[in-house]
């Protein structure tokens, strides 16, 4: 008998068209926030993927409820820390943001709403300056440019004070201790950033071989010579990930 296959793509928390997470943030939170989108839905098990944030959330919600969980596929998440001065990812923003983070720490809900208008879009951007980001992001972190990075960029969601939350939420997370206390059969496919950030190079090698160390996870680890955009690289990605689900 044919199985029937049924996929589902849902906003982060927060952002896009979700409804975001009431109170502080932790793994928890964010595994009954899938929870409870399944129980909606009717969906008993599933097999997930994720990327970055959204391999978090995904990474907690099999952490907290691996009885639902058939396969998960992480992607550039989960074997090392999110750093603490986030360059790659914010820039010279970064810089504030262990600042930031324990004002929202302190003051909870009051400084979010207060810092929510400084990731608002105010208007839509010209064809001339979001080709220029989208250049730009490109070169930052080492990916060649296609029509699935313009439309990323182009359709980024404004920032909310509930996207605002997740985020921070998110920069608190211990990673590589959620990825410990995995019991679900995991596909870790991450970004070796070889000759692309040397630094990130050896980052990423330290923490892969202190994971490898940990033989009782039910994880294969599979490397892809990209950045952290490792479904954006030009590899055998997608023969990985279905050879892993099939």
């Amino acid at each position: 008998m044919k199985e029937n296959f049924e996929t589902h793509m849902i906003d982060l928390p927060g952002l896009g068209k979700s409804k975001g997470l009431e109170g502080r943030v932790t793994s928890k939170s964010l595994a009954n926030w899938v929870k409870t989108y399944m129980d909606q839905c009717e969906i008993d098990s599933v097999s997930l993927i994720g990327h970055s944030l959204g391999g978090a959330v995904l990474l907690a919600f099999a952490v907290h409820y691996p009885e639902r969980v058939k396969k998960l596929i992480l992607l550039d998440q989960g074997h090392k820390p999110f750093p603490r001065v986030p360059i790659a990812e914010f820039g010279s923003f970064a810089y504030v943001l262990p600042f930031l983070n324990v004002c929202v720490h302190l003051f909870g809900k009051r400084f979010l709403n207060k810092l929510t208008p400084f990731f608002t879009q105010q208007d839509e951007q010209k064809k001339d300056e979001l080709s220029v980001e989208v250049k730009e992001f490109c070169e930052r972190i080492s990916i060649v440019e296609n029509e699935y990075v313009r439309l990323a960029v182009k359709e980024a969601p404004n920032i909310t004070e509930e996207g605002l939350s997740l985020m921070f939420g998110y920069y608190n997370l211990n990673l590589p201790k959620l990825l410990k206390s995995v019991k679900v059969k995991t596909c870790l496919v991450y970004g070796t950033f070889e000759n692309i950030n040397e630094k990130e190079y050896r980052n990423t090698r330290k923490y892969i071989q202190k994971m490898l160390k940990y033989k009782n996870l039910p994880i294969t680890y599979y490397p892809i010579k990209s950045g952290h955009y490792v479904h954006w690289s030009e590899s055998t990605i997608l023969d990985v990930l279905k050879g892993f689900l099939i």
